[in-house]
């Protein structure tokens, strides 16, 4: 287990890279005489060599993850359905007070399109997929893992359990939503909401300010006969889960509600995550129509440059996708049922979600 500095929070990096080192020297004996699959444990830090899988996975003495968390807070969702950052200063409407006015939150979401530009991808959203990945990581520390591998990450948005080893492609794409996030600073002005939530008294000299970078870890990437080994040394929680969890705004799920029986490409778990956000936030929130859009759930994919045969394609394998999920889901009572709705020649135009 990953020790804490005596009296602090901080972790204590000497003897985790010490641990580290020498699980690097066990492997590289193991790779030169074996190429077969071998688990070689030290100092309570497995080293798993998958044969198939060009990225290897430092694998630390884990806490199991049994529910998923989702965080909720206004400022998660309007990450997710509006276009804030690099937009300047933001008010956002993070509830209401005791004479049931909204109380109004200032947000700065900031992302450095330079840096960007040198992970090769011109993605500066934030997308659901994006979501997806940072409900892993939350749900991973709350579970009390400070150190975490990309392997545990996929595993956790899989729904699946060690040792299911995930295939290259989905551990790389989690990789490049990870150096995307990790380059945005977000700041949070509180001070209305502490105020009006009579959380400190109401003078001019007050303020509460949160902010900090999306993510704050230290990355171990390095690598040993050509195998990638990446791990996450996370010293402090994300920022909007710090804010969630003073909001109690934090859902969970159970994890293995995740592993749904579909090929979990990074289009799937798109659509899952949106499906996941979507319903709970029906399941809250009774006032709002309790249905989901086909629309909505094409219009997760960019289809401009699309010729109508392709995009056609798209929208036959979300709509599967999203039935096969909704299917399972039924099944393990996380939802009660669901129909079908039409409009017009619009065979698919909603669903309805019963609970």
């Amino acid at each position: 287990m990953v020790k804490y500095l005596k009296d602090t929070n901080i972790l204590d990096f000497d003897e985790l890279f010490e641990g580290i080192d020498e699980a690097f020297d066990l492997t590289n004996k193991d790779i030169n005489n074996k190429p077969t699959e071998k688990k070689i444990v030290k100092k309570n830090v497995n080293f798993l060599t998958e044969t198939n899988n060009h990225y290897e996975q430092l694998e630390i003495n884990t806490n199991s993850v049994e529910q998923s968390v989702l965080t909720r807070d206004r400022i998660s969702y309007a990450l997710l359905s509006q276009d804030i950052i690099n937009k300047g200063e933001q008010l956002l409407s993070v509830g209401k007070d005791k004479q049931k006015e909204p109380v109004l939150t200032k947000v700065l979401v900031s992302l450095d399109l330079d840096e960007v530009n040198q992970l090769a991808t011109t993605n500066t959203d934030f997308s659901y997929f994006d979501k997806c990945v940072f409900d892993a990581i939350c749900s991973l520390l709350i579970a009390g893992n400070n150190t975490i591998s990309l392997g545990m990450i996929a595993r956790v948005m899989l729904g699946k359990k060690h040792p299911y080893h995930p295939g290259e492609k989905i551990i790389k794409e989690i990789d490049d939503s990870i150096n995307k996030l990790e380059k945005i600073k977000v700041s949070i002005d509180m001070t209305e909401e502490y105020y009006r939530f009579n959380q400190l008294e109401n003078n001019n000299d007050t303020t509460s300010v949160l902010s900090s970078r999306f993510f704050e870890f230290k990355r171990l990437d390095t690598r040993t006969k050509g195998k990638s080994v990446n791990v996450l040394i996370f010293y402090d929680k994300p920022i909007l889960l710090k804010y969630a969890m003073r909001k109690k705004q934090l859902s969970s799920i159970e994890n293995y509600l995740l592993n749904t029986p579909t090929n979990k490409t990074k289009n799937t778990l798109i659509i899952q995550s949106y499906l996941l956000q979507r319903i709970n936030m029906l399941r809250l929130n009774k006032s709002l129509p309790q249905c989901i859009m086909f629309d909505a759930l094409y219009e997760l994919f960019y289809t401009e440059n699309m010729t109508i045969r392709s995009k056609k394609e798209l929208y036959i394998r979300t709509r599967k996708v999203t039935l096969a999920i909704l299917d399972f889901w039924k099944e393990n009572n996380f939802i009660k049922d669901y129909s079908l709705q039409s409009k017009g020649k619009t065979i698919y135009y909603k669903i309805e979600i019963l609970f």
